[in-house]
């Protein structure tokens, strides 16, 4: 189990994919040498408390945010940081700054894993990230042999189309050169700041009783896991509920004067409203299982995938729970030199 935090060193970006709300950000930047250095010293405190209260954890580092992390001049530095205070380190990228001494400047500091999105060749590319494509496969191309034996790197294909057919499709491009770790991700709607026509959940009719099925489950307050386990620094040095938070709206503090765990009780309190930017969220699970009613209604999915889904999300609100009460204790540090024990999460 690890806590991957999300160290956002910029979100600008050089590309302009349509299924990327890049003009609903409210402002953009690059994260400042003072900010890393803050925020990498707080990791480095929030692991000291991590290793005595949840030694079973891990935890691991991505230099990414809502940006192209490539743009920011000090890539290669923050990675040798982050390398230097023990961490693993990875970064996303879209592969079209990747020239030679980028690619150089971030092996030689320790990159561990790269995680590399192009989801279209050709035409079709340049038609959707606004990209030259040639640059960008030799890019990859270069930078995977470059790669070679020091660094994991997984190709990211986005499932813009709902079309399984064209990801396996890139999934064989990217394969005849050498590059078979893959990751496919479906369409995320960032916290709404996307439209997506069948994720305006706060309009269905299904809402309520996807509500209904996780209270008749026991999860009368439904946890997302993502803001606990994925915890986010934004590159102005403002703790956020979550990457999902692509407006921006859900800021808990800043790394100057918060830790990782201090600020968990406002995250807590986003999380249980749902507002600003759950209520919105295909990742929040009620609407997680409104969406897949849709798709029983729609002969997308069955009976069985829904209660599968809903018994996953039952499960996994304990865990949540568990781990909120372990991230309290670490907040605490009377309770740090107490046996660790299961804590239930009260809520008034």
């Amino acid at each position: 189990m690890f806590f991957n935090i999300d160290f956002e060193v910029t979100n600008r970006c050089n590309a302009s994919c349509d299924f990327c709300p890049r003009d609903a950000t409210p402002h953009q930047g690059l994260m400042s040498e003072e900010v890393f250095d803050a925020a990498l010293a707080n990791l480095v405190e929030f692991r000291d408390r991590v290793q005595v209260r949840l030694p079973e954890w891990g935890i691991q580092v991505f230099l990414c945010g809502l940006g192209e992390p490539l743009l920011n001049k000090r890539i290669g530095d923050y990675v040798a940081k982050t390398k230097a205070a023990g961490f693993t380190c990875g970064l996303a990228s879209n592969g079209a700054l990747l020239d030679e001494r980028r690619s150089a400047a971030v092996l030689d500091a320790g990159l561990d894993s790269i995680a590399i999105n192009v989801s279209e060749i050709d035409e079709e590319y340049e038609a959707i990230y606004k990209l030259p494509f040639e640059k960008t496969r030799d890019n990859v191309v270069r930078f995977a042999e470059m790669a070679d034996g020091r660094c994991d790197i997984s190709m990211v294909i986005v499932d813009h189309r709902e079309d399984m057919d064209h990801v396996r499709k890139m999934r064989k491009y990217w394969a005849r050169y050498g590059l078979t770790q893959t990751i496919r991700y479906d369409i995320m709607n960032r916290g709404g700041a996307l439209y997506v026509d069948t994720m305006q959940f706060e309009e269905l009719p299904e809402a309520a009783q996807a509500r209904q099925l996780l209270a008749d489950r026991g999860v009368t307050e439904p946890l997302c896991g993502a803001p606990f386990v994925l915890p986010f620094v934004g590159y102005d040095g403002q703790y956020y509920l979550c990457c999902s938070d692509w407006t921006k709206k859900a800021p808990l503090g800043s790394v100057f004067e918060e830790s990782f765990v201090s600020t968990l009780d406002r995250k807590l309190d986003f999380v249980l409203s749902r507002e600003p930017v759950c209520v919105h969220c295909n990742h929040d699970p009620i609407n997680k299982v409104a969406e897949k009613l849709i798709q029983i209604r729609t002969g997308r999915a069955t009976e069985a995938d829904l209660d599968g889904l809903v018994h996953a999300l039952a499960v996994g609100n304990d865990d949540i729970n568990d781990l909120i009460g372990d991230l309290r204790q670490m907040a605490d540090p009377d309770a740090m030199a107490s046996p660790r024990r299961r804590i239930p999460l009260s809520i008034e």
